[in-house]
């Protein structure tokens, strides 16, 4: 087992005496029940349900031998002073999340892929008679999140893929053209391959997509916003990635590659995306940066920041988006998102000049982790 670095805001598995206890218990229970069934005399007519308790029992007494051979070797690797496994801090004692940690560190040390994925689910409504003595609008709001991760890691080599889409919508009383609005539509895939120079240090390569799947109209107004593939972006870069600490990448390219498409010009205003009159796609060189930081204090607590600048030596482009998810449980969570920008070719009509932009979200619902 190849020893990893010791973190202050993470520690071991055998430090945490509950897990430990939980371990003989289960594994005294699932024996006491394996014997009993073994022991009966009416074995041989063992019903399906029966059959299905036994071979879950196994499984359950295989799993506890694991976690067993894990802490053993914790225990060795202690007293060489070279800890391994670890697990995160967490404000709420959970010992079917410990225990999975475990199960997921076991299988990450006999693979070099890693996966992940997330999907979450967000729910307001509102409603206003229409003699309420304030006013306002009846309206009904969801989103929902769905990405995931898939990287392989070797000490000199990693290949990290990320996936998201986003799709939001609300109803609004005071819109009388559409049912329902389209608030947030986003479809991203990113993948980034670095080669180790030295530690700490790699060159990258990246590529990166991101789009729009659904039509968004301007309130009260049959004029779209953005619609299906328009704008279509396409990022790819080549230069260093930096990682300082675990969970830091900043990533510098030189060269950059940044290209926009408005694929229905006739009801979208490429203007809106920095396009020029009568264009339907851009290409641009230039350089860029990206910064991704992703932090977990504990395990209720997750912060992704993404910092984003792109120039052509003409324009520039900055674009900052901050997600902070709140773990209530595991099947709910909260969520604030952040989401400023500012790019110069981006001129609104009306005004004289580019601005900042600027988006956030605070939202509560379901979600659930897979691996």
């Amino acid at each position: 087992m190849a020893a990893q670095t010791f973190y202050p805001d993470t520690f071991k598995l055998q430090d945490q005496q509950a897990t430990a206890d939980i371990d003989l218990v289960l594994l005294d229970l699932v024996s006491q029940q394996s014997e009993q069934i073994h022991a009966s005399d009416t074995v041989d007519t063992l019903t399906l349900a029966e059959l299905m308790r036994l071979d879950s029992i196994q499984r359950e007494i295989h799993e506890i031998d694991s976690l067993r051979l894990v802490n053993a070797e914790l225990q060795v690797q202690e007293m060489n002073r070279t800890p391994a496994i670890v697990i995160e801090k967490s404000w709420v004692k959970d010992e079917v999340e410990d225990r999975n940690e475990v199960l997921r560190a076991i299988r990450e040390m006999r693979s070099p892929w890693r996966r992940e994925a997330t999907l979450m689910a967000q729910i307001t409504q509102n409603y206003v008679t229409p003699n309420w003595y304030q006013g306002g609008s009846s309206s009904f709001a969801g989103l929902g999140i769905a990405k995931g991760q898939i990287s392989y890691i070797r000490e000199r080599f990693t290949w990290e893929n990320y996936g998201e889409w986003r799709m939001g919508g609300s109803t609004i009383s005071a819109d009388s053209l559409h049912k329902v609005n389209t608030t947030d539509d986003l479809f991203r895939i990113y993948s980034k391959a670095n080669l180790r120079i030295v530690p700490k240090l790699f060159t990258s390569i990246s590529a990166e997509i991101e789009t729009r799947l659904l039509p968004t109209y301007k309130s009260n107004s049959m004029e779209l916003k953005s619609g299906p593939f328009s704008p279509f972006r396409f990022n790819a870069a080549f230069g260093l990635d930096y990682k300082p600490v675990p969970g830091l990448s900043v990533s510098f390219s030189p060269l950059s590659y940044k290209m926009i498409h408005v694929h229905d010009t006739v009801r979208v205003n490429a203007k809106d995306y920095g396009l020029k009159a009568g264009e339907r796609t851009q290409h641009n060189i230039g350089s860029s940066v990206r910064v991704e930081y992703t932090w977990k204090p504990v395990r209720e607590v997750a912060l992704d920041t993404k910092f984003f600048f792109y120039t052509n030596y003409h324009d520039v482009e900055i674009d900052l988006e901050v997600n902070c998810d709140f773990i209530i449980n595991r099947f709910m969570s909260a969520r604030l998102s952040l989401h400023p920008r500012y790019d110069t070719s981006v001129i609104m009509d009306g005004d004289t000049h580019a601005k900042i932009q600027f988006r956030e979200l605070l939202s509560v619902g379901f979600a659930h982790k897979f691996y």
